[in-house]
């Protein structure tokens, strides 16, 4: 049922902020409460903390999702015009455009939780996220994996689901595994400063 009202408080705020102002902030905040429940907090209050994240990261939240959308967009125009021209060595970059573009698809995925977790820059933001996708291979294919198949179930077999899963079960996933993949993260780092600190002695 909480799974539910977030995706219901995703969609009113994305309504509230005229659709094209109101989803990343939307989105950002149901990455919030869902690093609140995976961090200890699963009794934190939704709607309130929700609201308050919604306005503080507004400005900020637009200007990285639009930035990520724009970066998007050219490399999917230049995919479509290496697919169709038929120069070629203009053709033959059709295939390392689409590996970019899948890596930086699958980097976004990282780009919201990573703002919450770890914050600083937008330019540390990206390149965090692009980092954190190859530091645990296993767990960022297992988290796309289980996109691609939440997505089938919802589009596919359930489409009656969309309402009250479509955004929020996917945010739930991604923040679950991008908490573990933070968790790895910090024991790594943790273990190398202790190694350090031994070497010292």
């Amino acid at each position: 049922m909480k799974v539910v009202y977030i995706n219901l408080l995703t969609i009113f705020f994305t309504i509230l902020g005229l659709g094209i102002f109101g989803f990343f902030p939307a989105l950002t905040a149901a990455f919030y409460i869902y690093r609140k429940w995976f961090t200890g907090f699963s009794d934190v209050p939704i709607t309130k903390n929700y609201w308050s994240v919604y306005k503080k990261e507004f400005l900020k939240t637009n200007l990285i999702g639009y930035l990520l959308f724009f970066i998007g967009i050219m490399l999917y125009i230049n995919l479509s015009i290496a697919e169709v021209i038929s120069v070629t060595w203009i053709h033959y970059t059709y295939y390392l455009i689409i590996i970019v573009f899948i890596v930086f698809c699958s980097a976004g995925l990282f780009v919201f939780p990573v703002y919450l977790h770890y914050n600083g820059s937008i330019w540390q933001i990206l390149k965090n996220s692009l980092l954190l996708l190859f530091f645990q291979p296993l767990q960022s294919i297992l988290m796309i994996a289980s996109i691609i198949v939440a997505y089938y179930i919802m589009f596919v077999l359930i489409p009656g689901m969309i309402p009250f899963f479509g955004i929020s079960l996917l945010c739930l996933i991604i923040m679950f595994f991008c908490i573990r993949t933070f968790d790895r993260l910090e024991i790594v780092r943790e273990a190398n400063y202790h190694g350090m600190e031994d070497t010292a002695h």
